[in-house]
């Protein structure tokens, strides 16, 4: 029988690359993916009780509606204080998307530079790296770059000037002798097959890194 998990969203590009990614990735597992993307509105109007109170709601409906063995938070801007208190809310797994990621960039190197889209999650995802290279007792340098543009022209439904604009990003990154590249957000991650060989920096994208945390969380439910 396939097990069951919940992909929280808080934006719908990111439905598409993981939907793709788990059903050739992980054919094992059956997943009901609940979107509210107006939770972003509160990310950015920095109203987190207003954010948490919804995916609180979100998860509820995961473990009750749909029987969700686990559940994984694909919303970058969620804190690693908010994810804590998620996790104590219920008595199933919650994970969120980018904290395996955060740990193999920790490990890659100590210069990581930092592409994001959504603003609001450059902040979240600087911390998050900061307290999974404390967590390994390593210094790490963010160099972080933001192109709010091509988030915007995801949204639109431009995904040539969003995919143009990120790989730009991308590559200016890469020419600031960075160890490592971080794709802040799971909606980065359609870019990863456009990837020039010339990139000096691997990249990471959490689409990847998650899949190994959530196999690891249902096989200790068992």
């Amino acid at each position: 029988m396939r097990r069951q998990i919940a992909f929280i969203h808080t934006s719908p590009a990111a439905i598409a690359p993981l939907a793709q990614f788990y059903a050739e990735a992980a054919p094992e597992l059956e997943i009901t993916n609940l979107l509210d993307d107006g939770i972003l509105r509160f990310f950015r109007l920095r109203d987190e009780q207003a954010a948490e109170e919804r995916l609180i709601e979100l998860l509820k409906i995961a473990r009750r509606a749909y029987g969700a063995e686990a559940a994984l938070v694909t919303c970058s801007s969620v804190s690693g204080e908010m994810r804590e208190r998620l996790r104590r809310a219920f008595d199933f797994p919650v994970l969120k998307i980018d904290d395996p990621m955060a740990r193999r960039a920790v490990m890659a190197g100590s210069r990581i530079g930092v592409a994001v889209t959504f603003p609001p999650t450059a902040e979240t995802t600087s911390k998050l790296l900061r307290e999974a290279a404390a967590e390994s007792d390593r210094a790490v340098e963010l160099i972080t770059e933001v192109s709010p543009e091509a988030y915007q022209a995801l949204l639109s439904g431009d995904h040539k000037k969003h995919d143009e604009l990120l790989l730009a990003l991308i590559n200016r990154l890469d020419e600031q002798n960075v160890d490592v590249i971080v794709l802040a957000q799971v909606s980065m991650a359609r870019v990863f097959p456009q990837l020039g060989e010339q990139l000096k920096a691997p990249v990471l994208t959490s689409l990847h890194t998650s899949l190994d945390a959530v196999r690891q969380a249902l096989q200790e439910t068992r």
